[in-house]
Parts: C-alpha cells; sequence; structure tokens
C-alpha cells in the first residue's frame, strides 16, 4: 500500500483495485486507505463494494445503516440499483430482525433468501444465499452492516472476515465524522453560552494575558473586548490595593495546585473603564486546555443587591421593633404553616418561649378544641388569597382560658408569587367573657320565663281540674281565678268568668245562705282576711246537710301581702270513709289473730311430723340392727345345713334349705342398704379420702359383674379415657358402681349389652352406665332416687328389688360433691350418669 501514496484519489483506486481483486487482505488494506482518510467520507465505499462482490464471486454488496422502526438507510451499493432494490430491502430487513442477536454482538449470519423476487437459482442451480456482518455496536446502535447476496458455496472464512472488516472500517469512519460534527456543534454551543450569560465571564491564561471577554464583561467593566484581550488581567481589572493578592493567588495554584484561594465566591471591587470601582461577586474557577492551566472568572455586579439587602434588613428591623412594641400578638408563617417569627407579646398570650414559637407549627399555641375549624377556615382564605378574621381560643396560661380575635393575611413578593402568612391577634377575653355572661343571663331569664308560663299553666291547669272548690283574690281583695267546681259546689249561674273581678267579700255574703249558719261563716271569713294567717282544714255544716271542708292561706311575696287562696271541698262523705276503714281495720285484725293461731296450729304439727319422722328413722334403724343378727344366724346355719354331708338331705329339703338362704340373704342385703342410707343421710359414714383412678375403678367394677352378667349372655363393654385421678373414697364408689352395674344387669334382656364410658373435662369426670333393657316411664324418673321406690313396669315384671340401690348411690355421690342423673326410654334402654369433681 505505501506504493499507492501519492497518486491522485482516481488512480489510487484504480491501481489499488487491480491489486486486491484476488487478494481479501489487499482489498482490506485499500479500504483503510481509502475509507479513513479525514478529507474523505465513505465517497470510495461503491468502488469497494464492487471489489467486494468481485472477489467472492457476489451478485450484489450492500453498506446500511439500521434506522428506527427497523429502516434500512443505504450507505452504498454494488451494483447501483441493489441500493434501491425494494424486495432486496424487505429481505435485509427480515433477516436482520431474525437474527437480531448477531447485530446486538457485532457478528454475522448466514442463511438462504426466502423472497420469490430475490431468489433466484445460482449458475449451478444452488438458491441463492444472503451473508450479513455486522460492526461492533457503539452506545447500543450498529454504525454499518455490509449484506452479500451470492452463492454461498464461494464463501469461506476469507470472506466473512472481509467482509466483518469492510463493516468496522466503515463504523470507525462514521463514528469519527459524528465526533467531529457533535464537536462542532458543541463549540457552537459554549460560544452562544459565554455570549449568551448573564454573568460576566473572562478568562486569562497561565501568565494572566486575557482570552476570553464576553459581552456581560464588557457591560459590567465598561472596557471593550478588544482593548482588553491579550492584556494582563490583573492590571486590566484588579484596583491596586487588591492586585498583588490576586497575583499572589494566582502564582500559588501555579506552583502547587493548591485550591484554597479558589473555593467558593469572593466579593471584591473591580476597576471599571472610567477608573471607577464597583462591587462585585466573583467566583473562581482554574481550567485546563489542552493541558494549559487558564483562571475563569465568573463575575456578578453586587452594589445593588448589597443596597437591597441593607435596605431589607433596616425593614426588618423596624418590623421586628414595630411588632415588639404593638399591643397585638404577631406570628408569621411560611406557605407551609411554620412559624418564621413571633412577637413577645404572642409568647406571652401563648405561654410558649421564643424557641418553642418560632419553628413550630402554626397551631402550637392554639386551643386544640378550635384547630379543625381554623384549619378550613385558614385554608379556605389561603385558597382565595382573601383575608382571614376569626374568633378563637389559645392554650390556657396560668390556669385562664385566652380568647382573641385573629387576623390572617398573605404575604406576597414584588412579583405577586406567595411567600407565607402574617398573624395578628387581639386578646379579647374580657370581651368573651362579658357575653358568656351575657348568653348565660339571657338563656337563664328565656327559662325562668318558660318556667313561669309552665307552673301558670300547669297552675291554671291544676286548679280548672281540681276536684275541690279554689279561689284565688289579690291584694285588693278581687277575685283573679277560680274554678268551675268552686261554682257547682255553690250553684252559681255563669261559670268562673263571671266571677273573676268580682269582690271577695260580695261572693261570700252570695254564698252564706248555702251555710247552716249564715251570719258565723261570715264573720269567720272576714276574721280570716283580717288576722292574714292560714286555717287548715275547717269543717263548716251546711243548711241541705252536706259538710264542706274550708282551707284559707294568705299568700306573701318577699314578705308583701299579694292576696288569698281559698279552698273549699265536700267531705259529707268522709265519715262513711272512717265507718267503713274502721271496720276494715276491725276485720284485718280478726283475720291476723286468726292467722297467727293457725301459724301456731301449724308449728305445732310441723314439731309432730318431725318427732313422728325422727321416730320413724329411729325404729328403722333399730329394727335393720335387730334384724341383723338373727338373719345372720338363719344364713349360717342354713349354710351348715346344706354343707353337712353326714346326714343325707332330700331334694325337697335342699330346695326349702336354699329358698330360706336367699330370701335371709335378701333380707341381710336390705337391712344392710337401710342401715347405710340412714348413717350416710345423717352424715355419720367417713371417708377415707385418697387417690382414685377412675379408668381403674371402672374396670373393677366390670370384672366384678362379668360373672353375673356372663351366666345371662350379656355383653360389658367399656371405654375409658385416661385422665387425672380423683380425690374420693375408692370403697364407696365401688359400691356405686356395682349398684348401678347390678341394677343394668337385673333389667337387661338375655343376650343384651351394657356398657360404661368415663370421660372427663377440666373440671369432673362423668361413668355413664347404659343397658339396652326394658327402660323408665318418663313420668317415673324424677322418684327414682326416693327410698322403696321402684319402676312399676319393673314391678309388674315380677323383677326382683328392693328400691334403695340408687338412694344409696344418690347419698354417697352426693357425699363426694358430686351428682347423679338418668335418661331412659321405655323399651329401649336406660342410661345412668355419675359426676365427680376432680377434687372431693
Amino acid at each position: 500500500m505505501g506504493a499507492l501514496r501519492g497518486l491522485s484519489s482516481a488512480s489510487r483506486t484504480a491501481t489499488a483495485a487491480r491489486w486486491s481483486a484476488t487478494s481479501p487482505v489487499g482489498l482490506v488494506e485499500l479500504a483503510v486507505g481509502e475509507v479513513l482518510r479525514e478529507e474523505a467520507a465513505v465517497d470510495a465505499l461503491p468502488t469497494i463494494l464492487g471489489l467486494l462482490a468481485t472477489l467472492f464471486g457476489c451478485r450484489a454488496a450492500v453498506a446500511f445503516q439500521e434506522a428506527a422502526r427497523g429502516q434500512l438507510i443505504v450507505l452504498a451499493a454494488h451494483p447501483a440499483q441493489a441500493g434501491t432494490d425494494q424486495a432486496l430491502q424487505a429481505e435485509i430487513r427480515a433477516q436482520s430482525a431474525r437474527h437480531s442477536d448477531v447485530a446486538a454482538t457485532g457478528g454475522y449470519f448466514l442463511d438462504t433468501l426466502t423472497s420469490a423476487a430475490t431468489s433466484a437459482a445460482g449458475p449451478e442451480g444452488r438458491p441463492l444465499s444472503l451473508m450479513m456482518a455486522y460492526s461492533s455496536p457503539d452506545s447500543g446502535r450498529c454504525l454499518c452492516a455490509v449484506a452479500l447476496v451470492g452463492d454461498s458455496a464461494r464463501w469461506d472464512a476469507d470472506s466473512q472476515a472481509t467482509t466483518r472488516a469492510l463493516a468496522a472500517i466503515v463504523a470507525v469512519q462514521i463514528r469519527h465524522a459524528d465526533e467531529t460534527t457533535e464537536l462542532a456543534e458543541r463549540q457552537a454551543r459554549d460560544s452562544a453560552l459565554i455570549e449568551g450569560s448573564p454573568d460576566a465571564i473572562v478568562v486569562a491564561d497561565a501568565s494572566r494575558r486575557l482570552v476570553l471577554f464576553n459581552a456581560a464583561a464588557e457591560e459590567l467593566t465598561g472596557w471593550r473586548r478588544e482593548e482588553v484581550l491579550g492584556k494582563d488581567l490583573a492590571e486590566a481589572l484588579i484596583p491596586q490595593s487588591e492586585r498583588a493578592a490576586a497575583i499572589d493567588g494566582m502564582e500559588k495554584y501555579l506552583a502547587s495546585g493548591d485550591m484554597a484561594g479558589f473555593s467558593g465566591s469572593m466579593h471584591l471591587p473591580i476597576r471599571r473603564a472610567d477608573r471607577t470601582e464597583r462591587m462585585i461577586e466573583v467566583t473562581p474557577v482554574p481550567i485546563r486546555i489542552d493541558g494549559q492551566v487558564h483562571f475563569c472568572g465568573f463575575l456578578r455586579d453586587t452594589s445593588e443587591l448589597e443596597r437591597a439587602h441593607a435596605a431589607l434588613l433596616e425593614s426588618e428591623s423596624r418590623m421586628r421593633l414595630l411588632s415588639q412594641l404593638a399591643p397585638v400578638g404577631i406570628m408569621q408563617t411560611d406557605l407551609r404553616g411554620v412559624s418564621t417569627f413571633a412577637n413577645d407579646r404572642w409568647c406571652e398570650m401563648t405561654g410558649l418561649t421564643q424557641a418553642e414559637a418560632v419553628g413550630s407549627d402554626w397551631t402550637a399555641g392554639v386551643h386544640p378544641g378550635d384547630i379543625e375549624r381554623l384549619a378550613l377556615e385558614w385554608g379556605r382564605a389561603a385558597a382565595s388569597g382573601g383575608e382571614l378574621r376569626t374568633d378563637l381560643r389559645l392554650l390556657p396560661v396560668a390556669g385562664r382560658e385566652v380568647w382573641v380575635h385573629l387576623a390572617v393575611v398573605l404575604i406576597k413578593a414584588a412579583d405577586g408569587s406567595r411567600l407565607g402568612f402574617l398573624a395578628a391577634v387581639t386578646n379579647v377575653s374580657d370581651r368573651k367573657r362579658a357575653e358568656a355572661e351575657r348568653e348565660r343571663l339571657l338563656i337563664a331569664e328565656r327559662a325562668a320565663r318558660r318556667d313561669l308560663a309552665d307552673q301558670t299553666q300547669r297552675l291554671n291547669g291544676l286548679i280548672s281540674a281540681a276536684n275541690a272548690g279554689i279561689v284565688f283574690d289579690d291584694e285588693h281583695g278581687r277575685i283573679t281565678q277560680v274554678n268551675q267546681s268552686f261554682c257547682d259546689l255553690f250553684d252559681l249561674t255563669g261559670g268562673p268568668g263571671q266571677l273573676v273581678g268580682a269582690r271577695t267579700a260580695r261572693i261570700a255574703l252570695r254564698i252564706s245562705g248555702v251555710f247552716a249558719e249564715p251570719a258565723g261563716f261570715l264573720r269567720e271569713a272576714r276574721r280570716r282576711m283580717a288576722a292574714r294567717l292560714p286555717v287548715d282544714v275547717e269543717d263548716i255544716a251546711c243548711a241541705d246537710g252536706r259538710t264542706l271542708e274550708w282551707d284559707y292561706a294568705p299568700v306573701f311575696v318577699d314578705g308583701e301581702y299579694r292576696g288569698s287562696l281559698w279552698g273549699v271541698g265536700d267531705v259529707t262523705d268522709r265519715q262513711l270513709q272512717v265507718d267503713q276503714r274502721e271496720r276494715l281495720l276491725a276485720a284485718e285484725l280478726a283475720a291476723r289473730q286468726a292467722a297467727e293461731r293457725a301459724q301456731i296450729r301449724l308449728g305445732e304439727q310441723n314439731a309432730h311430723l318431725q318427732e313422728a319422722d325422727e321416730a320413724k328413722t329411729q325404729f328403722l334403724a333399730t329394727m335393720s340392727h335387730e334384724l341383723r343378727t338373727p338373719l345372720t344366724s338363719i344364713v349360717s346355719f342354713t349354710e351348715l345345713i346344706l354343707d353337712d354331708e353326714q346326714h343325707e338331705l332330700t331334694p325337697d329339703t335342699v330346695s326349702s334349705l336354699s329358698i330360706i338362704q336367699r330370701n335371709a340373704e335378701r333380707l341381710l342385703r336390705l337391712v344392710g342398704d337401710l342401715l347405710l342410707l340412714n348413717r350416710l343421710e345423717a352424715g355419720a359414714v367417713p371417708l377415707d379420702i385418697a387417690d382414685v383412678s377412675v379408668p381403674d375403678l371402672v374396670g373393677e367394677a366390670i370384672r366384678s359383674g362379668s360373672a353375673i352378667a356372663a351366666a345371662r349372655g350379656i355383653a360389658l363393654e367399656v371405654s375409658a379415657t385416661a385422665g387425672p385421678p380423683i380425690q374420693a373414697d375408692r370403697l364407696r364408689l365401688d359400691q356405686v358402681l356395682d349398684n348401678l352395674i347390678s341394677n343394668a344387669i337385673k333389667f337387661s334382656r338375655d343376650n343384651g349389652k351394657i356398657r360404661v364410658d368415663a370421660s372427663h373435662d377440666d373440671l369432673m369426670w362423668r361413668i355413664d352406665v347404659t343397658d339396652d333393657g326394658i327402660g323408665i316411664p318418663a313420668d317415673e324418673l324424677d322418684q327414682l332416687f326416693g327410698r322403696f321406690v321402684r319402676a312399676s313396669n319393673a314391678r309388674t315384671a315380677g323383677l326382683p328389688g328392693t328400691g334403695l340401690g340408687l338412694s344409696v348411690v344418690k347419698a354417697i355421690t352426693e357425699l363426694h360433691g358430686g351428682r347423679v342423673a338418668v335418661r331412659s326410654i321405655v323399651g329401649h334402654g336406660t342410661t345412668v350418669s355419675v359426676y365427680l369433681p376432680m377434687s372431693a
């Protein structure tokens, strides 16, 4: 390739083409020399593609980029019409989409053409193939891909490597062109930003010579760019008083790279073209350009800002002084409602310190009961930009409730933007207390008026509905109220309305004829009115035989006489009622005396019955005790006779002796049950308490009764869960289970079944003995545990029994603190349940 240098572009390309037609390496070197020249882009690419197609016997070669949405950007093609072949481009897009993983890694693939327009057979009848090679992706994007169309039989490793190398070379040139364009755009953009910056920007090189001076710097300093470029920065812009320090700082940085003098903003004067000085804020930034240190400075005029700041400080000082002298509480908040200022009066009203008030939420000093309402009102006022005025409570101070009037206004900046809120509060506690007291008095007055009206209405209703005649008169002796009953008592026509306003003395004269002694009535009435002393219940006889009860009461208000109350009632029937009451009292006394005598007789009868019961109990005990000895002797001697082998007994004799023995034993058991029952009911049987295992107890009882049950073909089943022992007398509980199992066997049918179940909960054991025997009538269940009580169907069936077994079971169970229950259905069987507590 060195021989190609110095030739023209056309002759160089032609010479290279002749040399590279048979050499993949030569073709790649040609592509490097032609495509990567900086003065050219990819103008030699069609020739390179033609040489590539010739070298590997291809019908077409296309270099392209993939744009968005799968579109192809054809960079070059051979022949030229291949670049506009829509069918070929569609085939390339489809194949590239199927092999997207190859494009993502910068590889290549080989595949058969499928499109009818592009799949014509090759010279030897083989279908055409498509080989595509991709450049390595750049930022996730393939910059160049080369597609070859031809006979795949002529393609080998050299063709694949050459095609991939060509795609990579073109991608390098495209990337270089893109970077050059981007650099030019960036330089233009930076220049525009510098010139358009509102801040003055000046740049000096390491020798302090100015190399950049933007339009804002011209306006700030008064210097024109042409006047200062190339001049010393310190001499041109820095006053003599600051020049040495500035030069020293730049020299130190050049010597050591120490950024201490170039951190943050600095305030210093600058020398203008008119020889005046102006205070500026400068931000120095050392930068490197092409390896050389430059000093860049961003300058801002702060003269107006400092004057405005001073004015603001003065204004804030006046505002704070005014707020401290103001007699009202003042608080300022930001837009979030956080306090940024509070004067002493506000802190005094709320009881907060300055540290507690500033920085806290606006609700810090407000009474909790008013916060929700105030938040809604404040929110509406803030949304509309209006002013809020309302009354509210602050937190109590020194135990006293503080009421204030609040005024809130929105604080706006000069441009109309919202900055926060200003609130002023005035103490109105005295006014609120006065209003509350006035309201309380008004409410009390209205309540008093309502009560008075209610009382007057009730009084009028009471007077009108009263059975007695009632008359009210005023201090002038004129009637103000009178009811219909009064008119009826004295047969006054016209009703109460005709009497109101009349003088009391005239009405007294008018009704005096009703009484048996009219003069005496008038005299007594005048005396009462003159004395103004109350008189209770005075009976006056009437001419028609009636008796009227007369009451009088003067009315005083605050010690001042305001009239009188007269009450008149017909008590003619009172004596009859008194007589009747006396008769009733006499009858009640006689009945009470008869009841007392009956009570005495009943007590005597109860004593006799108790004595009889005790005698019966004593008799049974004595009889049982006296019977045990002869019965025992009978049983014993009967057994001796039956066991005597020396004297041969006849069968009839043996039978008779067996009957005697059986009945004697039955009587002996009856006597024993009676004695035990009496002792149990008397509490005379001590219990030998110990730990008793209920499953063991049930198992032992089943074994004891199994022989008798087996004789009748009755099956005994048991189910007992493991559990804690109980505190009980085992011997007595054995007796309980023996009685229950014996009863179950006795009342079961032959070949029947008896089941014993034992289970427990946290407090109690339950033992169920269930048979399938004759059952017990429902109306007899509540009597079953009495002495000598047997079910009627058991007696009818002739089954043996004394009626004491269940009484003994109940007495022993209750002695252990338990209880017994029974369930039964006639013809289906009976279940007796014994409940025993865990501890006696």
